[in-house]
């Protein structure tokens, strides 16, 4: 990671994103003539254990940071923000410019295209969980935990094929004070339980990768009780004749 103090390398485009997590803009670099991501939060604790933490990852399904630095204003670029946001001290993190599809997009799209029963449907599942599943693995051999996995925190690459894990804004390191780490971080409809409850390892990630790869193969979300299906009834689903592949 690079870290240093400075925007005008950039040719700043259009904003992607916008949320409580900050902004995301497409920006061109001006020497290397290439386009990149650069998101920009509030700086604190959070956004700077995410950039830590991203900086030293470098894998072909993990969103890859090139460089972090900070300053006084953050959002001078969109006039939609007030005075006091514009003011705030802010961190930048210039990351891998993804499609903006997520895969959250993508099961959406195809449970409204395909049958839950299309084999073209459970091929394209598994080569996709299975980049998900090689992330994940590379995560927890840097002694970390996303805490955070869902679809809509999985992007795709701008090739349209690979998949790739970002937003690492609730990441912990899997130091071993099981205890010391904060309850109810994370998405409820994803999150293991213990992750209500410590202690927990890294093992909580394995729960929402197991719901992910539920609803990339079949057509229902994972939202525990929508259309009166509970995540109890789940195992039967997936052990059912018609869902095996």
């Amino acid at each position: 990671m690079f870290l240093y103090s400075t925007k005008s390398k950039f040719i700043w485009k259009d904003r992607l994103g916008r949320g409580g997590f900050g902004r995301v803009f497409r920006v061109k670099h001006e020497l290397v003539n290439q386009f990149f991501a650069v998101k920009i939060v509030p700086y604190n604790e959070k956004a700077l254990r995410e950039a830590k933490a991203i900086s030293d990852l470098n894998h072909p399904h993990i969103v890859r940071c090139f460089s972090v630095w900070e300053e006084d204003s953050g959002y001078q670029w969109d006039s939609t923000d007030d005075s006091s946001s514009s003011s705030q001290s802010c961190l930048f993190i210039q990351m891998e410019l993804c499609d903006h599809k997520t895969l959250r997009e993508w099961i959406d799209d195809m449970n409204e295209r395909r049958s839950q029963r299309d084999s073209t449907r459970r091929k394209e599942s598994l080569t996709i969980v299975l980049q998900i599943f090689s992330a994940v693995e590379y995560i927890h051999c840097k002694k970390l935990i996303h805490r955070d996995l869902k679809p809509s925190n999985i992007m795709f690459g701008l090739d349209g094929k690979k998949v790739k894990i970002g937003d690492f804004g609730l990441v912990t390191d899997d130091s071993g004070e099981l205890m010391k780490r904060t309850p109810n971080k994370g998405t409820p409809n994803y999150m293991a339980p213990e992750q209500v409850t410590p202690p927990y390892d890294r093992k909580v990630d394995i729960f929402p990768l197991g719901l992910i790869y539920f609803e990339l193969l079949w057509k229902i979300s994972t939202y525990h009780e929508r259309d009166g299906v509970s995540c109890h009834h789940y195992p039967e689903l997936v052990m059912s004749s018609s869902f095996i592949c």
